[in-house]
C-alpha cells in the first residue's frame, strides 16, 4: 500500500468511526426521549360514544391540567394494580376517563388478586358497597311510583312469615331505620375476616334463607338511636321492594333505571335461593355509574324522563346521621350514601359519596357541579395510592 492510498485508507476509518459515534449518540438521545415520553403523561379528551353522556376537554370546564398530569405521572411511577380507572364530570360532561392493569377480584386466592387484566371502558367491575347507593337510587323509584308513602312504615307489615322473629323491640323496626342502618339489629361483617365461618357475610351466602337469618338476629340497640353499618339492612331493603312492587328486584332495576340509562352489560349476583345481594353484588361498567351520579346533578332527570325525584335525591342526601366516625372518619349518612365535605381554594363544599370495600368511590359535589369516580382493588387495605388521596392532592388542586 502507497503512502496516497493508506491516507485514503485511514481517512476513509475515521468517517466510519465519526459516523457510528453520532449514530450510536442519536440512538441514545432517542433513547432518552422515549424514556421521557413514557414518563410523562400526555392528556386526550375522552371519547364520544352513543351512550347519553356528553364529553368536554379538562379546559374547556375550568379544570387545571397540570395537577391531573402530575397524579397521573405519580400513577404511571408508582402504580401498585389498585387503581383501575378514574373518571371526572364537571358541568355535565365527561372530561377525564382513563384505565389501568390491574388485578381482578379472587376470593379464592389467598391475597385475593387473580389474574392481572386490562381494565377498560367495556369492564364490569365490582362495586361491591357502591350497590347500597344504586338500591338507594331504586328505592327511590319505587317511592315515585307510589309504593311507599311512610318511610316510617314497619317492616313487619311485610314480612308477615317472620313474626315469631320480629318480637319485641325488632316489631318496631321501620323502613327509614333500614335506610340510615340504624336498625339496632345485630350484624358484626366489619369485625371478623370475610372469609371467617362465624362472620355474619359468610353466613348470609351460606343461609338458604338469606332475609330470615338477617330478622333472626339479635337486636341490640333501641331502632333509630345508633348508626351500626350493615349489609343486612340493605338486602331486607331488596326483598321489601320485591314485596311492594310484586315485580322481582332486578327486574325493576332494568325496567326503571338501568333500560332508561340505556345502561350496557352489567350484573348483579345473587344468594342461594335467588335473592339479589342487593348490598354488594353490583357489576357495572365505569361510565354508567357515572349516569347514577349525572342522575343526581340533574333533578333525577336523564334524556328529558324523570327517573327518581329531586325529593328523593335532598332525602338521600340529608344528614340523617350526624356521625359516623366509628366505620369513615369525618362523615355523616343520608339513605345509603355517605355526606362528607372537601374544602377547594380555601371554601368548604357539601359532598355525598358512594363508597365500597376495595375503594370503589364516587364522589359528587353538587355546587361544583362535578363527580369523580374511582373503581380500585385495594381489597387488602394495604395499597400506598387511595382515592381519597388523588382526591386532595391532585384533582381538587386543579379546580379554578
Amino acid at each position: 500500500m502507497n503512502g496516497m492510498n493508506f491516507f485514503k485508507t485511514f481517512i476513509q476509518n475515521i468517517k466510519l468511526v465519526l459516523t457510528v459515534v453520532i449514530i450510536l449518540s442519536g440512538l441514545t438521545n432517542c433513547d432518552k426521549e422515549n424514556e421521557s415520553t413514557i414518563n410523562s403523561y400526555e392528556y386526550m379528551p375522552p371519547l364520544s360514544y352513543d351512550d347519553g353522556i356528553e364529553t368536554s376537554s379538562l379546559a374547556s370546564e375550568g379544570i387545571e391540567i397540570d395537577p391531573i398530569v402530575d397524579m397521573m405521572n405519580y400513577l404511571n411511577s408508582n402504580n401498585s394494580h389498585t387503581i383501575h380507572n378514574i373518571l371526572i364530570t364537571k358541568n355535565n360532561k365527561l372530561v377525564f376517563e382513563e384505565y389501568f392493569e390491574g388485578y381482578k377480584l379472587d376470593y379464592n386466592a389467598e391475597d385475593l388478586n387473580g389474574v392481572l387484566m386490562d381494565y377498560t371502558r367495556t369492564t364490569d367491575h365490582p362495586m361491591q358497597s357502591v350497590s347500597k347507593s344504586v338500591t338507594s337510587v331504586i328505592f327511590g323509584i319505587a317511592v315515585k311510583e307510589g309504593y311507599f308513602p311512610d318511610l316510617n312504615k314497619k317492616i313487619i307489615d311485610y314480612f308477615p312469615e317472620y313474626s315469631d322473629i320480629l318480637t319485641g323491640e325488632k316489631a318496631n323496626v321501620t323502613i327509614h331505620h333500614l335506610l340510615t342502618m340504624t336498625s339496632g339489629i345485630a350484624w358484626d361483617e366489619t369485625i371478623l375476616p370475610i372469609g371467617s365461618t362465624q362472620s355474619d357475610f359468610t353466613q348470609l351466602f351460606a343461609s338458604d334463607d338469606p332475609i330470615k337469618f338477617i330478622l333472626s338476629k339479635p337486636i341490640l340497640t333501641t331502632p333509630g338511636t345508633t348508626f351500626s353499618y350493615s349489609s343486612g339492612s340493605t338486602n331486607v331493603i331488596g326483598a321489601i321492594i320485591e314485596k311492594a312492587t310484586g315485580v322481582g328486584f332486578l327486574d325493576y332495576a332494568n325496567q326503571k333505571l338501568f333500560d332508561p340509562l340505556r345502561s350496557e352489560g352489567g350484573a348483579w349476583s345473587a344468594y342461594s335461593n335467588g335473592q339479589i345481594h342487593a348490598s354488594g353484588g353490583l357489576y357495572f361498567k365505569a361510565r354508567e355509574l357515572t349516569k347514577i351520579g349525572l342522575l343526581f346533578l340533574n333533578d333525577g332527570m336523564w334524556e328529558g324522563n324523570q327517573i327518581i325525584t329531586s325529593d328523593w335525591i335532598n332525602a338521600s342526601q340529608y344528614e340523617h346521621v350526624t356521625s359516623t366516625e366509628n366505620f369513615i372518619p369525618n362523615t355523616s349518612y343520608g339513605y345509603y350514601w355517605w355526606l362528607t365535605n372537601f374544602i377547594v381554594n380555601g371554601t368548604s363544599y357539601k359532598c355525598f359519596f358512594a363508597a365500597g370495600w376495595g375503594d370503589q368511590h364516587m364522589f359528587i359535589i353538587p355546587n361544583l357541579n362535578m363527580i369523580v369516580e374511582f373503581n380500585s382493588g385495594n381489597y387488602q387495605g394495604i395499597s400506598g395510592i387511595s382515592p381519597l388521596d388523588l382526591m386532595n392532592n391532585y384533582i381538587l388542586k386543579a379546580i379554578e
